[in-house]
C-alpha cells in the first residue's frame, strides 16, 4: 500500500511543480514609468518600474467591455460609456456614469 502511494505522490508532485514553474517562468510584462503614467508592457519583464493609482484593466466579456480591477494587463477594449470618477483619495470606476474622467487610473503613484 505504501509503495502504490509512493508511486502516485511522487509524480503528482513532479507534474505540479512543473506546471508552477511554467506558468511563472512565462508571466512576461511589467508596469513601466513614462512621463506621470504607469503603463503596462506586456513584452518586457523584470521589476515594476512604477505602480498606477488604480490597478486594473477593461477586457471583453463576451460583447461587453469590463472593468477587471484585480488584473494587470493591457486594456483589451474601451468601454463606449462610463469614467473614472475620484472619490476621496481613489480614482474609480463608473460604468453607468458620464462625461470625461476625472482622474487618470494610469498616473503612477
Amino acid at each position: 500500500m505504501r509503495r502504490l502511494l509512493m508511486r502516485v505522490t511522487i509524480p503528482a508532485f513532479v507534474v505540479m511543480s512543473a506546471v508552477a514553474v511554467g506558468s511563472f517562468a512565462g508571466a512576461d510584462g511589467r508596469y513601466k514609468k513614462q512621463g506621470d503614467r504607469c503603463v503596462w508592457d506586456a513584452k518586457d519583464s523584470g521589476p515594476n518600474q512604477c505602480t498606477p493609482v488604480t490597478a486594473g484593466r477593461f477586457k471583453e466579456e463576451g460583447r461587453e467591455c469590463v472593468w477587471a480591477a484585480t488584473e494587470t494587463g493591457a486594456d483589451q477594449c474601451k468601454p463606449t460609456k462610463g469614467r473614472f470618477k475620484k472619490e476621496g483619495s481613489a480614482c474609480v470606476w463608473n460604468a453607468t456614469d458620464s462625461g470625461p474622467n476625472q482622474c487618470d487610473p494610469r498616473k503612477a503613484k
